[in-house]
């Protein structure tokens, strides 16, 4: 039987008693053991939901029977701590809950409960044997605590307080409620905002964290809190002020995610078991390309995004191709998230934007704060921190630097920043404009119809703060949105022996094209109010900052120079 990829599987027990690749992250098991309550933050599809199944198969008390069978294998099967199989197992999983966040909040709190005891009663199912339960007896909590899930689990912990035994409690995407709640009610006043009263004292959310807290002391030994952002666990305050931050710890930096070597040792295995004609180079230039570049600590490696790395690999293995949609949709977070931490500081927001799209990087001063809040949010007083908690940045190889971490999220970043812009257009849109430049290779009529649809569409005082990333930017979004990826690259500021271009696009080797293109883009601009003399000058620019590229191996390219003046007009040249 063939080896599957477990691309968006989270269940651990099957990915490893089945016929699935794993990258063995067991080793991380080990080190969880040191430490009690930790709280670990990740960007979207890291890989979060599936490492709490593998505590739980490895610290279920249940689950020691089927140890061999699920470890066996990897490392932590060969070098096994004392607390393997050990504990009373509850993995609370809270993603399901933003579909309430604009709810009325008797129905929030009603979905909470209702999540949350859905959980208990299970456990109480579980382990009926180790805590002398009956049917009757489980049916009984289910229905007393029906509307008051921190009074069930308050009452699961002294019911294994008695029995001797010790809790293992994981809360997954911990933050998946109030984040969404955080958006929705972000211009609500301090009374009426329903966030902040749930985890004020008194609040029901804050109200669970505290039953958490308070069983430490007697039998909760551990508690693994997952999530992406960390202003939930800020408002609560004294709530729950026990955790212990791992997400910027170097011992953890490569718990989630794909280190260069793992996944070397990935390809290779693939590549033994299925006949693909694709260069293994070439899987590898795209997965660094598009999926490799978080870097969790400062002193961390790159990472590679596991889901899409798998979500790529299992479309080779399958098609024995690169995929054509090399962006996983799941990966996107709520336009309205990014939004939200930009907050009111439409200064610092503009500023930020520019710096991100023309550079792909930007300079921060402080260290990444674990603890701000929803009104520091609100202001914009922690942008940058927000982009990086929302894997926006990550990183850089620089000291004091952030950077995007590749191809894919740069294309998010410009669609957020898009957004943030009021600037919106369809496929079909979008289509019509690169349709001549596609079939023909009209480069005048592709630039005609990008300034006569697109940027004109803005007012004229807009371009009074706007800059050659904008213009770019755009053109970049729109041909990756309307060329196929496995006929064409198109890559923004592309590094050529002669220096760095604004937009590179190739028809691939041997692709089956309309109209082979090899094309170089240059773009500048000067305000719409500047003299026809000024607009000159930069053209003469940008008309020589592109033919240099033409040399060596780009001989024979074409290069697209273009000089805009805001939205009234524009100056154009194609050389070969």
């Amino acid at each position: 039987m063939e080896k599957r990829v477990p691309y968006a599987i989270s269940n651990f027990e099957k990915i490893a008693t089945n016929n699935f690749y794993f990258v063995d992250k067991t080793k991380y098991l080990e080190k969880i053991d040191y430490i009690d309550y930790p709280v670990f933050l990740r960007p979207r599809r890291f890989g979060k939901t599936l490492f709490t199944e593998m505590l739980r198969c490895y610290y279920d008390k249940k689950y020691a029977p089927k140890f061999n069978k699920i470890f066996g294998k990897y490392y932590i099967g060969k070098n096994p701590t004392k607390l393997h199989n050990t504990y009373f197992f509850i993995n609370f999983n809270f993603s399901g809950l933003r579909a309430y966040a604009r709810k009325d909040k008797d129905i929030v709190e009603e979905k909470f409960n209702a999540n949350n005891n859905s959980v208990i009663y299970n456990f109480l199912q579980h382990y009926k044997e180790e805590l002398k339960l009956d049917d009757d007896i489980i049916k009984f909590y289910n229905e007393r605590y029906k509307n008051n899930s921190s009074g069930a689990l308050s009452n699961i912990i002294n019911l294994v307080a008695t029995q001797g035994g010790k809790i293992f409690i994981v809360i997954d995407e911990y933050d998946s409620l109030t984040n969404a709640m955080a958006i929705y009610y972000q211009h609500a006043s301090e009374e009426e905002n329903e966030y902040l009263n749930i985890l004020r004292s008194g609040g029901f959310f804050r109200g669970f964290f505290e039953i958490i807290k308070f069983g430490t002391a007697t039998s909760v030994d551990k508690v693994y809190i997952t999530g992406i952002l960390p202003i939930t666990i800020a408002d609560m305050n004294s709530g729950y002020n026990i955790s212990e931050w791992i997400t910027f710890d170097e011992d953890y930096t490569n718990m989630l995610g794909f280190t260069k070597e793992e996944l070397v040792i990935l390809v290779d295995r693939i590549y033994n078991d299925y006949t693909i004609t694709i260069e293994k180079e070439t899987v590898f230039a795209y997965l660094k390309e598009y999926y490799d570049g978080y870097k969790f600590s400062p002193k961390g490696e790159d990472i590679y995004n596991p889901m899409m790395t798998l979500y790529f690999l299992q479309h080779i293995i399958k098609r024995n191709k690169i995929p054509d949609l090399l962006l996983d949709d799941n990966l996107r977070i709520d336009y309205r998230q990014i939004a939200f931490i930009f907050g009111n500081n439409t200064e610092g927001r503009n500023e930020i934007i520019t710096e991100i799209t023309e550079h792909k990087k930007i300079s921060f001063f402080t260290s990444l704060n674990v603890s701000f809040k929803m009104n520091n949010y609100k202001n914009g007083d922690y942008i940058i921190e927000g982009l990086y908690y929302s894997g926006i940045l990550s990183y850089g190889n620089n000291l004091g630097e952030l950077r995007i971490p590749n191809h894919i999220t740069y294309l998010m970043a410009l669609d957020y920043f898009k957004e943030i812009n009021n600037f919106t257009t369809t496929g079909f849109q979008l289509s019509k404009i690169v349709k001549a430049y596609k079939l023909t290779g009209n480069a005048l009529d592709l630039i005609e119809n990008f300034f006569e649809k697109i940027i004109k569409k803005f007012p004229g005082d807009f371009f009074k703060n706007a800059n050659e990333s904008f213009y770019h930017g755009l053109l970049y979004h729109i041909l990756w949105d309307t060329f196929t990826k496995d006929s064409y690259e198109v890559l923004p500021e592309y590094n050529f022996p002669t220096g760095q271009a604004d937009i590179m696009l190739k028809s691939l080797h041997n692709a089956e094209v309309q109209h082979e293109l090899h094309d170089i883009f240059e773009i500048k601009q000067v305000a719409k109010g500047k003299s026809d003399a000024v607009l000159e000058q930069k053209f003469k620019e940008v008309k020589k900052q592109a033919k240099k590229h033409l040399v060596g191996d780009y001989k024979k390219w074409r290069t697209i120079a273009v000089c805009f003046r805001g939205n009234k007009d524009y100056k154009i040249e194609i050389s070969m």
